[in-house]
């Protein structure tokens, strides 16, 4: 479940031009992972770069799952590297502005 995103677009895409989307699990902290998505025009250029914060919600549970708990299940055993200072920024930013939208 996506819980926000920022989004920044530094070229056009025009009309039917060739561009591939890259999408990567960037890192986690608890029940939230950042995920990074980059649009790539044909020329190597990068036309949008899009960070996502997300989670895995248990709806029977009614909470958001432990990505490590996500993890294990999967059979993996991967830790996540610490965020980097812009990713840091961007999860104190989305946390500020659930509280604002929330009222609290």
């Amino acid at each position: 479940m996506i819980g926000g995103l920022e989004s920044v677009y530094v070229r056009e895409i025009r009309l039917w031009r060739r561009f591939e989307v890259m999408s990567s699990i960037e890192t986690w902290e608890g029940t939230q992972v950042i995920g990074r998505h980059r649009f790539v025009l044909d020329n190597g250029e990068t036309a949008a770069l899009i960070m996502t914060m997300g989670g895995v919600y248990d709806r029977p549970g009614r909470r958001f799952v432990d990505i490590g708990e996500a993890v294990a299940a999967l059979g993996r055993s991967v830790q996540p590297r610490p965020p980097t200072e812009a990713e840091r920024t961007f999860m104190t930013s989305h946390q500020g502005l659930r509280r604002l939208a929330k009222g609290v």
